[in-house]
């Protein structure tokens, strides 16, 4: 008797997990983590670089979150309606503030992109995180900036708007990719998918942050950072 309630308990949590799971892979949490060139992680700062990035995302709305395992900061960028409403924030120990983009602002991290190419190489398919990821190459026009090789995979859907970055024009979820932030180059793989709902108020706001000029951010995170 102990045995079958056992199991109808389990048969219930299983049931329950199922049913608060989407139906569709179009709301959920993606855990990458970050990695630098050997000769940035050898030295004594190290420790204190962002070490990891939460991408979250429901409906048209998505949220980058950068932060350090210290907790000392976090960075985020909250783009809402499919990016006609985005906004960077960045807390540094107490300090807190944020920055509305203006229309056709380029993401924060990145430099202007003028125009792009993606190449596509279809022969190739990795395993990341558990979900098979094709292979692209996105080229700059400028020669001076490297490619930037990306996985991305099309069975996670959600819609990233277009924001003025290298990867506008990858169709599906970034999996692996790499961040060329001042010269220095970060490599986000993905670690972990949790297909869940997400709640709206997770691209709201806090009230706690005040508004700022992006100039300001970008010279604490570049300190941070370098």
């Amino acid at each position: 008797m102990q045995k079958i309630l056992l199991i109808l308990i389990a048969l219930l949590v299983l049931g329950a997990c199922k049913f608060n799971r989407p139906t569709e892979m179009d709301e959920g949490v993606i855990h990458y983590k970050i990695e630098y060139p050997q000769e940035v992680q050898e030295k004594g700062f190290a420790d204190f670089l962002p070490s990891k990035m939460i991408t979250t995302f429901k409906d048209k709305n998505y949220k980058v979150t950068i932060k350090g395992d210290l907790s000392l900061y976090n960075l985020e960028y909250i783009s809402k309606a499919n990016g006609d409403s985005a906004t960077t924030l960045f807390r540094i120990f107490d300090k807190r503030m944020f920055h509305p983009h203006d229309k056709g602002e380029h993401l924060f991290l990145f430099q202007k992109v003028d125009e792009t190419k993606v190449e596509y190489i279809t022969e190739e398919i990795r395993d990341i995180a558990g979900f098979q990821c094709k292979k692209a190459i996105v080229h700059f026009q400028d020669s001076d900036l490297p490619s930037i090789t990306v996985f991305y995979t099309e069975e996670i859907k959600f819609n990233r708007p277009k924001e003025n970055s290298p990867f506008d024009d990858i169709p599906g979820a970034l999996m692996e990719f790499q961040i060329i932030f001042k010269d220095l180059t970060l490599k986000c793989t993905a670690h972990k998918v949790d297909i869940k709902h997400v709640n709206d108020k997770a691209f709201d706001i806090p009230n706690n942050y005040t508004q700022t000029e992006r100039g300001e951010i970008d010279e604490l995170v570049a300190t941070l950072i370098q």
